[in-house]
């Protein structure tokens, strides 16, 4: 019997590390900067290379994330490159270590605060990867994650930011949260128990996200987006409530990844920078395009 065909090295290791989801990384660390700066990014702003550094970080801890998973997905997704022998999991360990401290050393570049903000989020990121993923603490670890990945630019701010916009970390910290709790069980299927919390949670952000809103110097404007936000969401996590099999949450995970620039453009728009907030919703064309390729999940 003909074996299938082993995928070359190159393409081996650009599934590694799921390309789609990079931008959805970036859209955090640009909705930070644009908040930071309380206007756009001025050409030659050194707080940029703090795109680079989340898109490194990223791309890291998700090569991290597949060697530290390979016995299991040896049995549930053996088409992964590390268990299907594209990518050698010592490789794989190298490719992501390299990753985090080039998103270090980048991060430094943009200055000594977002430096500091990276090595916290790497450390975080190796706990996730190698310790909490799949204990009871392991969805806040990840949520925390992009919580700090948002935070990193915002460490750079010149002058002091209104308190309220840090409720735009703390709520994606917990709306990432929620998605990795119901992302947990996505090849077999949640519970209808667990979903049904997973669901709740996620309406519960909606809703503190409305409230936290308010004060914000274009609450409407950032309404509107979320609203956006809101229905794309109950498309996608609503079947869960009757049917939380493995298919529907797979779909509800993957599409609740690509919601996420759309997310962090809902705290740019109500920051008054509308126009930015379109530019970091516009992160999800090319997440959408090579999802055509590659997984998200």
């Amino acid at each position: 019997m003909n074996q299938p065909a082993r995928r070359s090295l190159a393409a081996g290791l650009l599934a590694l590390v799921r390309p789609p989801n990079v931008f959805t990384a970036v859209a955090d660390s640009a909705a930070g900067l644009l908040l930071a700066h309380q206007a756009g990014p001025l050409a030659g702003d050194p707080g940029l290379w703090c795109l680079a550094a989340s898109a490194c970080l990223y791309l890291g801890g998700i090569a991290l994330n597949d060697y530290f998973d390979r016995a299991v997905d040896a049995i549930e997704r053996p088409d992964r490159p590390i268990p299907s022998g594209s990518v050698p999991p010592a490789l794989a360990a190298g490719v992501g270590v390299a990753l985090l401290a080039a998103g270090i050393a980048l991060a430094g570049l943009a200055g000594a605060p977002a430096a500091t903000v990276a090595a916290v989020l790497a450390l975080a990121i190796l706990l996730y990867d190698g310790v909490s993923k799949g204990t009871g603490a392991g969805f806040l670890n990840m949520g925390v994650c992009r919580g700090l990945n948002f935070s990193m630019p915002m460490a750079l701010a010149r002058k002091p930011v209104p308190a309220s916009f840090f409720f735009a970390p703390a709520l994606l910290t917990a709306y990432i949260a929620v998605l990795t709790y119901l992302a947990r069980e996505e090849v077999g299927g949640n519970t209808r128990e667990r979903a049904r919390r997973g669901v709740g949670a996620m309406v519960v952000v909606a809703v503190v996200m409305a409230v936290a809103l308010a004060p914000w110097p274009a609450a409407p404007v950032g309404w509107a987006f979320l609203a956006l936000l809101v229905a794309r969401g109950a498309v996608l996590f609503a079947p869960l409530w009757t049917a939380p099999g493995g298919p529907a949450t797979g779909r509800a995970i993957g599409g609740g990844i690509l919601l996420i620039p759309l997310f962090d453009a809902t705290f740019v728009a109500a920051a008054g920078h509308a126009a930015w907030a379109f530019t970091v919703a516009a992160l999800v064309l090319p997440a959408m395009a090579l999802r055509r390729m590659y997984s998200p999940t």
